[in-house]
């Protein structure tokens, strides 16, 4: 069969590609037909060395022939619908050219052509062939239209949907991005915040944390991410909260969370059980609020905690502090900077007399006393405002208008610029102790028994009278004064006799002297006068033997008559002596000469009378060599409990066994020695010996302790500290087992250096005890600065107590003991002799008593024997 239409030019196949996988394989292409828009889609088969075309999809309906198998050699088969398409009827010619494959086309469109070996009288089939192929071509093209039309449509409607996908996206990028630098934005936020944020899930796990959480906690999300929140809290916490949950309907998952979704949110004080980082003990508010997603499902809670340590310090601190304001026992108030009353304790109140409504919003001046003149209340402010403090004693005014004694103290309160903004006062009634400061004045300078000046007042009377005397060219005479046979009366009728009689040679001697003229009790039996303004050096003998003739005169003491004399010797200023000393010397000298007489005479003091001197360089001679030779021991008197009867301690007396003269009391060689110095070496001697023995008892009795007699020499020796720590090492002695006595005059001989002595022995543990408390200065301002823990009431004021106890002798005894309570020291009696005595000290409180009611000072094998084998009473 020949060609119909010779082709003119070809159409070459384009996106060509094998099918391997078809029976048998095939390549698949497409074509663009002259004035269609579109292409075709072909399939290019071999058969016998040839290639032939056909549509790739079925004329009738545009099914995908690509994977149909061929049968019988050239028939391709429908799978749709079972229509048959024979290759070389239907096929068009495709060539080869170049490796590319093309089809011939002519004028008219394609043609087809037949294998030459066909018979001519087969001319009809193939134009009916070609008749029905084009048909089909024609419905396939028609059919290829439509549904380009609809994939054209489909087409532009997916353009337009891609393009509004394409917008979608870029705003919904926009709006992630947006997003994601609002998540960074909030997440920076968070990291700079102080407080601790954590997100926890709904089942109580962690989610996120900030970088306070990571800095205070150490907490770090690749460790703890997806951890139990509550493993953050401290067990005890845990447990707290589990507690207060009701019964639940679901597994307990997370206490925290739990506990913030019964009350909707939840805030209270937590501990952390993580190792904090920054500062461990910490105390932490925690909130939490539950989360819920747009849709309202709960997906877990946000729980912050603040470190509130710093402000539960603060509020224990201001708790305190408002506790202390308002109980201390010294009044407190605050004002602002112009004086104006913002605030006052309960002291105040008790001290004032004022309620707290009375006095707030009032000004000071409401206090003020008007007995300071305002020149004092003027360097008052003026060291306020500049030094920011002010301390010293002032007088107040109460409510009833009674008049008192403040010792009061203002701090100025500073903001944080350092500007002054309020006063906070401190005060206390010292009433009590200037009342006491007063008796104790009249203790220490006026004997408590006759009320007559004691040896310190006369001692400064006479300075006084000595320069007056020197500026108007006059003389002084001073007389010593004896009671002949008053240890007679003492012996037979008893102390209070004694006491009686003193009192009353008291009165009769002050009656006898001028106004000018002053009297003193000396000690015991003596009494002392200065005459003042002599006019003539015969004129004391008059005034002497007038003395003489009163005290001479018969007393009456309850059914007795008792009879005393006068022994008086007189010493002249500045004849025989200038000062204090050598002229009580010298009349005592005198004095002395006169009883040798035959008593109830005086003696003016004359030269020969120095032999008294030359006895007690003789009395030196013979204690050094005492030192030497060790021709000392100590004896021991206890010391006993008041309540329980227990002894407590000793205190250590010095006895000097003189070869010649025997035991020789300590009345008589200690004033040489202190005057000597030899007190130093007969010093060191006793502390060692008492440290041994307080170390042998000590480790029998417990609380044991000796007490040794301190000298100002001994105390104020540049060596003295090294010395004392030498012994305590070398005798490996317990300071708590040492007690060093000291008395009023000792300290006064330089008061800062021995209160700096005194401190540096007590920081080694050795108590200091305060001896013959009452008859030295007695200054309260000294004895606070004093670190003493022990005052001992003189045995002369024990003494004077002769069983009424509504006596002054009684009166004074309390004063002292409740003096010791009020500046908390133990108070010691010594001298008790009588169950009269034990029995008011015991009233009054007195913690411990010394004397021959107990015991005498004993030797150290007696006393061991009676005390420590039996240390109760």
């Amino acid at each position: 069969m020949k060609p119909l239409n010779p082709p003119t030019r070809y159409i070459t196949v384009e996106s060509v590609t094998l099918v391997e996988t078809a029976c048998p394989p095939r390549w698949t292409g497409r074509m663009l037909f002259p004035g269609e828009r579109r292409f075709t889609d072909i399939l290019i088969f071999s058969n016998e060395g040839e290639f032939w075309a056909l549509p790739a999809h079925c004329p009738h309906e545009g099914h995908d022939l690509t994977d149909c198998p061929l049968f019988d050699g050239g028939q391709l088969v429908c799978p749709v619908h079972g229509r048959r398409i024979e290759l070389n009827m239907a096929a068009l010619k495709v060539e080869v050219d170049n490796g590319r494959f093309k089809i011939p086309l002519s004028e008219n469109g394609p043609y087809w052509i037949c294998d030459n070996q066909y018979e001519p009288n087969r001319g009809d089939e193939d134009s009916e062939a070609l008749r029905q192929m084009r048909e089909e071509a024609e419905k396939l093209r028609l059919a290829n239209l439509k549904q380009e039309k609809r994939i054209l449509a489909i087409t532009q409607s997916m353009d337009t949907m891609l393009k509004e996908s394409e917008q979608q996206k870029a705003k919904l990028k926009e709006t992630m991005g947006r997003q994601q630098a609002l998540g960074r934005f909030i997440h920076r936020v968070l990291d700079t915040m102080d407080d601790v944020l954590i997100v926890i899930d709904a089942e109580g796990r962690i989610r996120q944390i900030n970088r306070a959480a990571e800095r205070q906690l150490g907490l770090s999300e690749d460790t703890w991410s997806g951890s139990p929140a509550d493993e953050l809290l401290s067990p005890e916490d845990r447990l707290s909260l589990a507690a207060q949950l009701p019964p639940l309907p679901w597994p307990l998952k997370s206490v925290l969370l739990e506990t913030i979704r019964l009350h909707k949110s939840y805030s209270g004080e937590h501990r952390f059980s993580a190792p904090l980082r920054e500062n461990p003990g910490s105390i932490y508010w925690l909130k939490g609020n539950l989360l819920h997603s747009e849709q309202g499902k709960l997906e877990g809670a946000v729980v912050t905690a603040t470190d509130i340590s710093d402000m539960k310090e603060r509020e224990t601190q201001l708790r305190l502090n408002a506790k202390v304001f308002q109980n201390t026992s010294e009044a407190i108030f605050i004002t602002d900077l112009a004086g104006t009353i913002l605030d006052v304790n309960e002291a105040f109140c008790a001290i004032s007399g004022y309620r707290r409504s009375e006095v707030v919003g009032q000004n000071t001046r409401l206090l003020k006393s008007g007995l300071q003149e305002q020149a004092f209340y003027a360097r008052m402010w003026k060291t306020l405002l500049t030094e920011g403090y002010w301390e010293g004693e002032i007088w107040d005014r109460r409510k009833n208008g009674e008049y008192f004694p403040m010792l009061l103290t203002i701090n100025t309160v500073t903001d944080e610029k350092n500007r002054p903004t309020h006063y906070v006062a401190i005060a206390r009634d010292i009433s009590s102790l200037k009342h006491a400061e007063k008796q104790l004045e009249q203790m220490a300078y006026y004997d408590s028994l006759t009320g007559l000046p004691n040896r310190f007042l006369f001692k400064e009377r006479f300075k006084h009278e000595s320069v007056l005397a020197q500026r108007d060219g006059s003389k002084l005479a001073v007389c010593f004064i004896d009671l002949d046979n008053f240890k007679d009366v003492n012996d037979t009728l008893g102390h209070w006799a004694g006491d009686y009689l003193l009192k009353e040679v008291a009165l009769r001697i002050q009656n006898c002297l001028r106004k000018t003229d002053t009297v003193a009790r000396f000690g015991g039996d003596e009494f002392i006068v200065i005459l003042s303004n002599i006019a003539e050096p015969a004129e004391p003998a008059d005034i002497a033997q007038k003395l003489i003739d009163v005290v001479g005169n018969p007393i009456h003491i309850q059914n007795h008559q008792i009879f005393v004399g006068a022994s008086i010797g007189i010493a002249l200023f500045p004849d025989d002596g200038r000062d204090f000393t050598t002229l009580t010397k010298h009349a005592d000298a005198a004095m002395y000469v006169s009883k040798a007489k035959g008593r109830r005479t005086f003696q003016y003091f004359e030269a020969h009378m120095k032999e008294e001197p030359r006895q007690r360089i003789l009395m030196e001679t013979q204690l050094r060599q005492a030192i030497e030779q060790e021709q000392f021991v100590l004896h021991y008197q206890p010391k006993v409990n008041c309540v329980s009867n227990r002894i407590t301690g000793a205190e250590a007396l010095i006895r000097w066994r003189h070869p010649e003269r025997g035991i020789v009391s300590p009345n008589q060689f200690i004033p040489i020695a202190e005057e000597t110095a030899l007190i130093i070496p007969l010093g060191q001697w006793i502390l060692r010996t008492a440290c041994l023995q307080a170390k042998a008892w000590g480790d029998r009795l417990p609380d044991f302790r000796i007490a040794i007699n301190l000298s100002a020499k001994q105390l104020l020796a540049d060596n003295f500290i090294d010395f004392l720590d030498r012994i305590l090492a070398e005798t490996q002695t317990d300071p708590q087992l040492i007690e060093l006595e000291i008395t009023e005059s000792l300290v006064m001989h330089d008061i800062e250096k021995a209160t700096e002595r005194l401190s540096r022995i007590r920081d080694r543990g050795i108590h200091i005890a305060m001896d013959d408390f009452g008859t030295g200065y007695s200054s309260l301002s000294y004895l606070q600065k004093l670190p003493v823990q022990t005052i001992k009431i003189d045995r002369s004021f024990i003494h004077a107590y002769a069983g009424d106890m509504t006596s002054e002798q009684a009166a004074l005894i309390k004063t002292i003991v409740t003096l010791g309570q009020i500046l908390n020291l133990k108070v010691v009696a010594e001298g008790v002799e009588t169950r009269e005595q034990l029995e008011l000290l015991k009233f009054y409180g007195c913690h411990e008593i010394q004397g021959y009611y107990i015991s005498p000072p004993l030797p150290e094998d007696e006393f061991g024997k009676r005390f420590i084998e039996q240390p109760y009473r």
